[in-house]
């Protein structure tokens, strides 16, 4: 499954430089204070693509074709590359690749400190604010808007148009986890903690008429959710007080109960649930740390198994590429990634060794045009069960 990193660098080590070029006047120049004496840096891991090739030292080419659907940092610079690890194409010089989350047309990128970078001159590029994003998510179905909270109680959205940010203030206060948008782009899913009590909360896609679809009790955590690509559901996971996570689903058109899927082990922590265009797989990160992470695909509500069960390093679930293929990061957590395609029959391609950040960049389309909405919605209350 995992290329041996001794082979990679080995190949990287005897292939010749690549023929791309870069202007001189893109490679930073030295500071006139610098001393004439410096301290050896130490040297730059070596990133090789899945077919062992080195990845090229400059930057140039054409915007990436739809068919690159992983993105990755590495080397100062943001790259795209199909998941066969053969087409390359380097988008743009990165100094903090931050979330490193794409919208999704798969055109522009969120950076640190809620900095937008288009991959042309068509696409919106905004420079960072300084803001500590805790939890965001792009708008959807075209990326119109980036919807985030920071430290302040209240929800904002910056609009990609003129970067203006607006503060969502119908929201509730509290603090705010997650963030999920629904695919139409008309609504709005989040995890808000008031007092050591959470809940979930859905509103439109401005923040108004916000209603609580799931609250705590007993010390359950909502840790991660996301909507179904169709827009019928909305999928979270839950650490609940008796130790163990569990994938939970609500139908939008009922609102009165959800339903149970894949539960964990007494222990075991769950988060980063992440679905897939289309189909019913799901995958998510088992783990309390960094360091003990295990991207896992759920195959059914009561069948999962880790996507990488060779694995030596931690793994992460990086997004999905189509309905039964999988992007997983190896190692990272302050050491570099190897990035991997795996389908739901176990095969693993590796894409490119030894990067700083990876995502998928899929494209969404034939998105729905509506949130369902139960029969007699002006009288919705949280399920009588509770907690989810």
């Amino acid at each position: 499954m995992r290329a041996p990193r001794s082979a990679s660098i080995a190949v990287a080590l005897v292939l010749l430089a690549p023929a791309c070029t870069l202007d001189r006047s893109e490679r930073p120049s030295d500071s006139p204070d610098a001393s004439a004496e410096r301290t050896p840096e130490a040297p730059e891991s070596i990133v090789t693509l899945g077919n062992g090739d080195p990845l090229p030292r400059s930057c140039s080419g054409g915007p990436a074709k739809a068919r690159q659907d992983v993105a990755f940092v590495a080397s100062g610079k943001a790259w795209a590359v199909d998941r066969g690890g053969t087409r390359l194409s380097c988008l743009f010089r990165v100094g903090e690749a931050g979330p490193f989350a794409w919208g999704p047309q798969g055109d522009r990128v969120l950076l640190a400190d809620l900095e937008i970078r288009g991959i042309t001159g068509r696409d919106p590029s905004l420079g960072a604010i300084g803001q500590r994003v805790r939890a965001f998510d792009w708008g959807h179905p075209l990326g119109l808007a980036v919807v985030f909270a920071t430290s302040d109680p209240t929800p904002e959205k910056r609009f990609m148009d003129d970067g203006r940010v607006e503060r969502l203030d119908e929201m509730p206060s509290g603090r705010y986890l997650h963030i999920a948008y629904h695919p139409s782009g008309l609504a709005l899913a989040f995890v808000v903690d008031r007092g050591g009590r959470q809940r979930i909360w859905l509103s439109t896609n401005e923040g108004l008429d916000p209603v609580p679809l799931v609250y705590s009790r007993g010390g359950t955590r909502f840790t991660s959710i996301a909507f179904t690509p169709d827009g019928q559901r909305l999928v979270w996971t839950a650490q609940h007080a008796g130790g163990y996570p569990q994938i939970h689903a609500m139908d939008l058109a009922d609102r009165t109960g959800f339903t149970d899927g894949w539960r964990g082990e007494t222990g075991q922590a769950a988060t980063n649930l992440l679905l897939p265009p289309e189909g019913a797989l799901q995958a998510f990160d088992v783990g309390d740390t960094c360091g003990d992470r295990v991207a896992t695909i759920a195959l059914t509500p009561r069948v999962a198994h880790p996507a990488l069960p060779d694995a030596d390093l931690p793994t992460t679930a990086l997004g999905w590429l189509d309905g039964t293929t999988l992007l997983v990061g190896e190692g990272g957590c302050g050491d570099p990634m190897d990035v991997v395609a795996v389908d739901v029959g176990g095969n693993a391609t590796p894409v490119v060794l030894g990067v700083e950040a990876a995502a998928a960049r899929t494209i969404t389309t034939a998105a729905p045009t509506s949130v369902p909405a139960p029969p007699n919605d002006a009288e919705e209350q949280p399920p009588p069960e509770g907690v989810g």
